[in-house]
C-alpha cells in the first residue's frame, strides 16, 4: 500500500505554490486563496476602543458566488440581528455567546445592502446597540473582491454591477491535489554532537551542554528532523532535515516557511509534527493579532504546503484569513 501511495505521489505534478493576495482599506482586510474564494474582515480601530464584536464576510468564488458570515463575539451579549443605516436587514439570526454564523438568504439579504452602507450595526433582540462596525474601507474591500473573482459589471457583483450575466463570471480554478502518504517506521537517536553540527550547518546558534532534536519517522528509509535554531522570543525556529539512511539532507518544502524568507536549511517557526504534517506559526505579534500559519504535508518526496492563513496587520483581529488550500488525494 505504501509504494502504491508514493507511486501515486511521483504521478501528480506539484503546482506552484502561490499564495492568494491579501489587502487592507482602512478598517477593512480582504484576503483571497488561489480558488479565488475571498474573505473580508473588520479590524479594530486606529485610535478608540475596541468593538465588541468581529464582522467577517466570505464570498466563493464562481456561480452564483455563495456568501457566508461571522459575527464574532467578544462580549457575553448575544447578537440578534444587523442593521444597516438604521434598518434591520435580513434577522433575525440564531446566535450563541460566541457570535453567530450567517448563511443563505440572510447573508445575501445583508451583502446586497452592504455596498455605500454608512452605518452598521449588530443589535441584541430588543434593538440595543451590541457593536458599531466601520465601514471606512468597506467598499474597497468589497471592489477588490469583485476584481480578484472577476465579476466587475456583471449582475452577480458586490459593488461593480453591471449587465453583463451570471454566465460572465469565471469558473472557480481548480485546487491542486495534494497524495496523503501514511508514514511508517520508527525514528533514529541522534547525538548531541551530531545535532550542533546540523545547527552549524544551518547557522544556527550552537549553545553548550546537550542539545536534542525531534526527529519522526516518515518512511523505512527517511526521517524528519527538527533541529532547534532560533530558542528565544515569541518565534523559536527549528531547522528542518530529512536524514535518508542516516545522511542529512536539507528538507524539502515547496514554499517559503514563517516569515523570514527562504533559508539555506528551511526554517519553521514554533513548528510541530504530527502524523506526516508539519505546522509552522509565524507570530507578527506578542497578542497573536497577526502573523502567518502555515500547515504542510508529507507526499513522499516534499513537505506540501496544504494550507496557509495570515493576518498581514495587527490591529486585534485573531480571524487569520485563508489564501491557500488544496484538495487531498487518500490512497
Amino acid at each position: 500500500m505504501l509504494g502504491a501511495a508514493l507511486l501515486l505521489a511521483a504521478a501528480v505534478p506539484a503546482a506552484p505554490v502561490k499564495p492568494g493576495p491579501f489587502a487592507t482599506f482602512d478598517d477593512w482586510a480582504i484576503g483571497c486563496d488561489n480558488a479565488n474564494r475571498c474573505t473580508l474582515t473588520t479590524l479594530d480601530p486606529e485610535e478608540g476602543p475596541a468593538p465588541s464584536e468581529v464582522f467577517t464576510i466570505m464570498r466563493e468564488a464562481g456561480q452564483p458566488g455563495r456568501w457566508k458570515m461571522w459575527l464574532t463575539a467578544r462580549s457575553d451579549e448575544d447578537p440578534f440581528a444587523v442593521e444597516i443605516d438604521g434598518e434591520q436587514v435580513g434577522g433575525p439570526f440564531r446566535a450563541t455567546p460566541d457570535g453567530a454564523t450567517i448563511e443563505g438568504a440572510t447573508a445575501r439579504a445583508i451583502a446586497a445592502a452592504l455596498p455605500k452602507a454608512r452605518r452598521i450595526e449588530v443589535v441584541d433582540g430588543v434593538g440595543r446597540t451590541l457593536a458599531k462596525i466601520s465601514t471606512a474601507g468597506l467598499d474597497a474591500a468589497l471592489r477588490r473582491l469583485d476584481e480578484v473573482q472577476g465579476r466587475v459589471g456583471t449582475v452577480t457583483a458586490a459593488i461593480v454591477t453591471g449587465r453583463r450575466p451570471e454566465s460572465a463570471v469565471p469558473a472557480v480554478p481548480t485546487l491542486p491535489i495534494v497524495s496523503v502518504v501514511k508514514p511508517v517506521g520508527s525514528p533514529p537517536i541522534l547525538s548531541s554532537a551530531k545535532v550542533k553540527a546540523l545547527q552549524r550547518r544551518a547557522k544556527c546558534r550552537v549553545g553548550r551542554g546537550t542539545v536534542k532534536a525531534r526527529l519522526y519517522s516518515l518512511d523505512h528509509t527517511r526521517n524528519v528532523a527538527l533541529v532547534p535554531c532560533r530558542t528565544t522570543g515569541n518565534n523559536p525556529t527549528s531547522a528542518v532535515y530529512i536524514l535518508d539512511k542516516g545522511v542529512a539532507k536539507l528538507g524539502r518544502l515547496d514554499a517559503v516557511p514563517g516569515l523570514d524568507g527562504w533559508t539555506r536549511v528551511p526554517r519553521i517557526t514554533n513548528g510541530s509534527y504530527s502524523n506526516g504534517s508539519l505546522y509552522s506559526y509565524a507570530r507578527g505579534s506578542e497578542d497573536g493579532d497577526c502573523g502567518l500559519s502555515q500547515h504542510f504535508l508529507w507526499d513522499g518526496t516534499k513537505f506540501r504546503l496544504i494550507e496557509q492563513t495570515q493576518m498581514d496587520v495587527c490591529r486585534g483581529n485573531t480571524a487569520f484569513i485563508s489564501t491557500w488550500r488544496v484538495r487531498l488525494r487518500f490512497p
